[in-house]
């Protein structure tokens, strides 16, 4: 219950921002930025945790295209197999993953979103996949609040696409949804 308020938190969070006009990265002409990310994994099945990430970008034609990779530390414990089984799924509850993504942001003065498209390879408790990953995110420039035009705030939500098998039942494609807000710095 605790992690769906979160969940919806965080998208409420993400549907405000987006509807003010912003100046994005573009206007500003860098060719490089690192972002800290946090947010919420919800892994397909198993409940959502707090996620942590960091990612750099190389942004193309002042950041109307960009090149992402990113890695992130997350756990997948689930009170609901916890209380209800108490069969052992994973060998562990530790979350890795990494991505590896080109992004598209089609109009980056105001409030529509980029989208990101690329592949991931993820870690739950010691069972490792590949995955395909579609989201989308935006990037807003601080620089008026805080005296500095390097920093910006970022958002993302992303999709993990991916076929799972849990204990030798049949394999099944798994939804694991990324809603991550971070600060960002350019370069």
């Amino acid at each position: 219950m605790y992690h769906s308020r979160s969940l919806f938190i965080l998208l409420f969070i993400f549907l405000v921002l987006g509807l003010f006009p912003v100046n994005s990265v573009a206007q500003v002409g860098f060719k490089h930025s690192i972002s800290a990310s946090t947010g919420i994994y919800a892994a397909a099945g198993l409940g959502s945790n707090v996620y942590i990430n960091i990612r750099y970008n190389h942004l193309i034609d002042r950041g109307t295209y960009f090149f992402e990779g990113a890695v992130g530390l997350g756990s997948i414990r689930s009170d609901v197999l916890e209380s209800v089984t108490a069969a052992n799924i994973f060998d562990g509850n530790d979350l890795f993953t990494y991505e590896f993504l080109f992004g598209y942001d089609w109009r980056r003065k105001g409030t529509f979103p980029y989208f990101v498209l690329g592949f991931a390879g993820i870690n739950q408790g010691g069972q490792s996949r590949f995955a395909g990953v579609i989201g989308l995110g935006k990037r807003i420039l601080v620089g008026g609040l805080i005296e500095s035009d390097k920093l910006g705030l970022r958002y993302d939500i992303r999709d993990q696409i991916f076929s799972q098998e849990l204990n030798n039942s049949d394999s099944f494609i798994s939804h694991n949804i990324v809603a991550t807000i971070g600060i960002e710095y350019y370069f």
